[in-house]
C-alpha cells in the first residue's frame, strides 16, 4: 500500500495533507483484518509527519512500514543535493513516527527512470537496502524498457549493492503486461489479474502488488468538483466503485503477505 493523500499527491504538491488519508487507510485496515492478511505500507513522509498516530496503528496491527518519498514530487526532477534531502526526510519522518528502522523504499510515481538511475546510489548512501521503484515496462509516464522483471541485486559505485524488487508484470509471450495494481486493478478483468499473478509465480518471481488507500473510497473524488479538471476526475474514478470488492476477491483467492516476509520466503533476504 502506497500511503498518500490523493489531492496533495496528484494535483497540488504544496497542499496540506488532509485527514482523508487516515479514513481511507482505515478502510484498508478493516478489509485486511477481515481477510486476515498483513501488508506493507510505504508511507509518504509528509503523511507520517502529519499523522504519526496512523503509523503507530499500522505497526500495532502487525503491518510493515517503509518509505514512499517525502514530498511526492517526482525524483527525476531533482538534482543530487535535492534528492538526498528528499530521501533523508522520507526516511527520517517515517522512522520517527514508527520508532523502527526503515530500510525499503518505493519512489513516488515510480520516478526512477533510465536518466536518473544514479538515484539508487543516493538511496544506498542514506541507508536504504531495498528499492521497489523501477517499473519494468515503458509507459507514457514512467518505466524502463527491458528492465529485469525478477528481483535482483544491483552493484553500485564504491562496492555498494541494493536489492531492486520490481512490481508485478505478466510476461505473456513477447508481451509485458502491467498487472501490479492501482489503475491496472481498476480496469482489467479480475480473471485476467488472477491468471497473470499466478503466471508470475510460475515464472519464478514474487508478484509484488500495490494499491493506494484512496482507491478504496468511491466517493472521495466528489469532494473536488470544480477544483479538479473533469477529465482527471473521470480517469481517476474509473473502477473505483468496485475496487474494494475486486481486491478482496484477489486476497481471498491467492496468498499474500508483507513485503519483508515475501522476500524472505523467496530467499531474497
Amino acid at each position: 500500500m502506497d500511503v498518500e493523500d490523493w489531492y496533495q499527491s496528484c494535483v497540488d504538491f504544496d497542499a496540506p495533507i488532509s485527514a482523508r488519508v487516515v479514513t481511507n487507510t482505515e478502510r484498508v485496515l478493516a478489509l485486511l483484518d477481515d481477510v486476515r492478511v498483513k501488508a506493507t505500507f510505504f508511507v509518504q513522509g509528509r503523511v507520517a509527519e502529519t499523522f504519526p498516530t496512523l503509523v503507530h496503528t499500522l505497526i500495532a496491527e502487525g503491518h510493515e512500514v517503509q518509505a514512499h518519498g517525502y514530498s511526492h514530487r517526482p525524483l527525476y526532477e531533482m538534482d543530487r543535493f535535492g534528492l538526498r534531502q528528499e530521501l533523508e526526510r522520507a526516511r527520517q519522518t517515517v522512522e520517527d513516527a514508527a520508532g523502527l528502522p526503515v530500510t525499503a523504499f518505493r519512489a513516488q510515481d515510480f520516478s526512477i527512470l533510465g536518466e536518473n538511475l544514479w538515484a539508487l546510489e543516493t538511496l544506498c548512501e542514506v541507508g536504504f537496502e531495498i528499492d521497489s521503484s523501477i517499473f519494468p515496462v515503458q509507459t507514457r509516464r514512467y518505466g524502463i524498457r527491458g528492465w529485469e522483471l525478477a528481483p535482483h541485486e544491483i552493484a553500485l559505485p564504491g562496492g555498494r549493492r541494493i536489492l531492486e524488487v520490481p512490481v508485478a508484470v505478466w510476461r505473456h509471450g513477447k508481451w509485458r503486461v502491467p498487472v501490479a495494481g492501482g489503475g491496472y486493478f481498476r480496469v482489467l478483468p479480475r480473471q485476467v489479474i488472477v491468471r497473470a499473478v499466478r503466471s508470475v509465480v510460475e515464472d519464478g518471481r514474487p508478484p509484488v502488488i500495490y494499491c493506494h488507500p484512496y482507491e478504496f473510497n468511491p466517493d472521495e473524488l466528489g469532494t473536488y468538483r470544480g477544483s479538479v479538471p473533469r477529465r482527471l476526475r473521470l480517469a481517476q474514478g474509473l473502477g473505483r466503485t468496485t475496487f474494494g470488492v475486486r481486491v478482496r476477491a484477489l486476497l481471498e483467492s491467492l496468498r499474500f503477505g508483507r513485503f519483508d516476509e515475501v522476500l524472505a520466503t523467496w530467499g531474497l533476504r
